[in-house]
């Protein structure tokens, strides 16, 4: 088995209608299904529109999946920073500052739930050298209480390392996943430590990578267990939270969190670990007991590989990549297939991306057979697009820059409703979300306006 087989894969309209609704804020990084699937959250860019005080502003959106209703809205810029603040961001791209909800999570159901924010990687910059470990993994905002909160990582009694800064090296949390139900999370804390050398004068640097179980019900941590590798890239988590995958700088393993048993896929001897640019996702399959890659479905008891239609010929083999979202009952993949745009930057020194919209095919896991869907055909829409599919694997959910939400029949690929901005609003340059009563008007609309 290789490596590569599980990580490397990863206004118009309120003039005319009465009763519609207007949603701001455009751009959509993040789309999922809520855990009965009556409801979809969206993630976008929070506080950038001018209409803060209208109900339905705000970076999180909450639809109903079988209308495409727009049910509620929050989430602000403000509480990004009162949670992250200005020095917190993610470390393996060292983008400083969290300004938008990309990483959204829902725990439970709308509106029992909670929509929670978790970087996967997080790290405090101290100046320009040092990074800095902090006491928290993210946030979250109860659907009633709106109230911006921290997840807190007091519980844990961590050593501080003790690398120059000089170096590159440094303490940092990541990378951070949840289970695909919301319940459950892995967490590596990464600490530095310098090694003197046995002649006792060169020093060795080495991560100590510590797992950490939470429960993101209670926001406990429920299981730790120190030092499973010096460095993760990637890791995943059942839905029982009681089986983790991890991909380390030494090892490829499976550790059954109970008993404690570990399943060795790969050894990586004498290898150096490096911060990765971005931490990847092992999908498991539902009930935890296989590994599912685009390429081979890995069965933990057996250690055997199956490997999929589509795995040894080039014809069926997508080639560039940019998301993979795999159903529960392992019948297809959704995969986002990103095309190259123009990106130039406007007066209001926002990008705007011009060329062909992404691609979303839906790969059958059995036959090799591939089903793309219509995003769109604006020039201006469609870019950068994510998807997510329903608890039952019925339906696939798609949400784009620029406002584009769209759901699909999984089995048909027929659309079965569909949001999308219809032009570009001047007051702030934004791209806005519009949802009407009449698609079909407003397709009309659409292409009729130049861009």
């Amino acid at each position: 088995m290789k490596l590569s087989t599980f990580f490397k894969a990863t206004t118009l309209c309120c003039a005319l209608f009465s009763g519609t609704v207007n949603a701001d804020d455009s751009d959509i990084y993040s789309i999922h299904f809520s855990e009965d699937g009556k409801h979809l959250i969206t993630g976008g860019a929070g506080g950038f529109t001018l209409a803060d005080t209208d109900k339905y502003s705000g970076g999180i959106k909450i639809w109903d999946s079988r209308t495409g209703s727009l049910v509620e809205a929050m989430g602000q810029r403000s509480d990004l920073n009162s949670i992250f603040g200005e020095q917190y961001g993610r470390v393996g791209s060292r983008r400083w500052g969290i300004s938008n909800f990309k990483d959204v999570v829902l725990s439970g159901s709308y509106p029992d739930g909670k929509v929670l924010l978790l970087p996967s990687s997080l790290g405090r910059m101290v100046d320009n050298d040092h990074l800095q470990m902090p006491d928290f993994i993210g946030g979250y905002l109860d659907f009633s209480a709106k109230q911006p909160a921290r997840i807190e990582l007091s519980q844990l009694t961590r050593e501080q390392g003790n690398c120059d800064p000089k170096t590159g090296f440094y303490d940092y949390v990541g990378p951070v996943v949840p289970s695909n139900n919301g319940k459950f999370a892995a967490i590596v804390v990464n600490t530095c430590k310098a090694v003197t050398a046995k002649n006792g004068q060169q020093l060795n640097f080495e991560y100590r990578s510590d797992l950490h179980i939470m429960d993101l019900a209670e926001f406990e941590i429920i299981k730790s267990v120190p030092h499973i590798d010096a460095g993760v890239y990637a890791l995943g988590i059942t839905d029982s939270g009681k089986r983790i995958a991890f991909v380390g700088r030494d090892k490829f393993a499976i550790m059954d969190l109970d008993s404690g048993k570990k399943h060795l896929v790969e050894s990586y001897p004498d290898s150096e670990f490096m911060i990765p640019r971005q931490f990847s996702t092992l999908q498991f399959s539902k009930d935890g007991s296989k590994l599912v890659s685009l390429r081979n479905i890995y069965d933990i008891e057996t250690s055997t590989e199956t490997s999929l239609k589509w795995a040894e010929g080039e014809a069926k083999k997508p080639r560039r990549i940019s998301s993979v979202k795999v159903a529960p009952d392992l019948s297809y993949f959704a995969i986002v297939l990103p095309k190259r745009s123009l990106i130039t930057f406007g007066d209001d020194g926002l990008p705007h991306s011009y060329g062909k919209a992404d691609k979303v095919v839906l790969l059958n896991t059995e036959t090799g057979e591939r089903t793309e869907l219509e995003i769109t055909k604006s020039m201006t829409e469609g870019k950068r697009c994510v998807t997510d599919i329903s608890p039952d694997s019925e339906r696939v959910a798609i949400g784009c820059k620029g406002g584009l939400v769209r759901v699909y029949n999984a089995r048909t690929g027929k659309m079965i409703w569909n949001k999308q901005n219809i032009g570009q609003v001047q007051d702030n340059g934004l791209m806005h979300v519009r949802h009407e009563a009449l698609d079909d008007l407003f397709a009309v609309l659409d292409s009729s306006l130049v861009y």
